[in-house]
């Protein structure tokens, strides 16, 4: 898990993004949450989408792609009651306390890295969709649901 962990990191880094638990610590942030792409032939660009809610602020998810637009974060709003239904389902399914995906191979499988921090809290899971099963599919199922803007590819 080190090598797929690297790989995706490596994404938010190029594009210039502090870390998830850098941006949690800011004054009067609630809570963030990244969902970082890798996709394993390239048909897509890779994306960094963070989802982050101040207590005065309604929610914004930044999309950035490697590749695309200078590194400049795509800003899109995000209803309220989108951001509790999603932190919600995360809550429900126990992220914080789920390990990575198991099994994951080495390569040819799109790889993805959800992570949440608040204050001085922060978790990371690697997950495979493809191959995604029990708790870990239900992580995949409340992005794709909750998030849909986040998981959109943009093909090369």
């Amino acid at each position: 898990m080190d090598y797929q962990a690297y790989l995706l990191r490596v994404i938010a880094d190029e594009l210039g993004l502090r870390p998830a638990e850098q941006i949690a610590q800011q004054p009067g942030m609630r809570a963030v949450y990244r969902l970082t792409i890798r996709y394993h032939d390239s048909r897509s660009y890779d994306s960094v989408a963070t989802l982050s809610r101040y207590v005065t602020d309604s929610p914004r998810l930044e999309i950035a792609y490697r590749g695309l637009f200078n590194r400049k974060p795509l800003t899109l709003p995000v209803e309220q009651e989108q951001f509790d239904a999603f932190a919600g389902v995360l809550l429900k399914l126990r992220f914080d306390h789920l390990p990575d995906q198991r099994n994951i191979p080495a390569y040819g499988v799109d790889l993805w890295m959800l992570e949440r921090a608040a204050g001085g809290f922060s978790k990371s899971i690697i997950l495979a969709p493809k191959l995604a099963q029990d708790v870990h599919a239900g992580l995949i199922a409340a992005v794709q649901e909750h998030l849909p803007e986040a998981v959109k590819e943009v093909w090369r």
